[in-house]
């Protein structure tokens, strides 16, 4: 059985318009675009001096612009210093340790220690045998830290002498 008070949905009700009655307002939406249109005209004036001025400006002459070198500027620049051509210090410092793995040379010349290359390195364990360790095993030489507090514990005396 059907309420009679239900109303369909998908229909007109009777004394209602088909339209929304407010609509936008021309006099606004023209003032908005007058706005913008005046906003992107002072932002290209403001950016048109900002680079004028740029250009009146000299060149900077440091060693990454390419303009001339001040004989100040020749000088190395303080820490931390900027790593300028990344590849050709890779490759440099490659050829450093490559140099070192593989030439004898001194680390310490008056405490008598010596580079030794890899290969001969690896022939003098082979020869000689890795070093090991004697006495080990044996018992400590003072009390451990158990002992002490064990020890501790057994004498139970005021630590702070007044």
């Amino acid at each position: 059985m059907q309420n009679p008070d239900a109303k369909p949905q998908g229909r007109p009700q009777p004394n209602t318009s088909g339209y929304e009655a407010r609509d936008a307002n021309a006099k606004w939406l023209f003032a908005v675009i007058v706005f913008l249109a005046l906003s992107i005209f002072f932002t290209h004036l403001v950016l048109a001096g900002v680079l004028s001025h740029l250009k009146k400006t000299p060149t900077p002459t440091d060693r990454w612009s390419g303009g001339k070198l001040p004989s100040a500027a020749a000088e190395q620049a303080p820490p931390p210093r900027l790593q300028v051509f990344p590849a050709a210090d890779l490759k440099d410092f490659l050829a450093k340790e490559n140099r070192e793995l593989t030439t004898y040379g001194w680390i310490n010349r008056t405490a008598g220690i010596v580079r030794v290359p890899i290969d001969r390195a690896m022939d003098i364990v082979l020869q000689r045998g890795l070093p090991t360790r004697t006495g080990t095993n044996e018992g400590p030489v003072g009390p451990s830290v158990y002992e002490l507090q064990q020890q501790r514990a057994r004498d139970a005396g005021p630590e702070v002498q007044p």
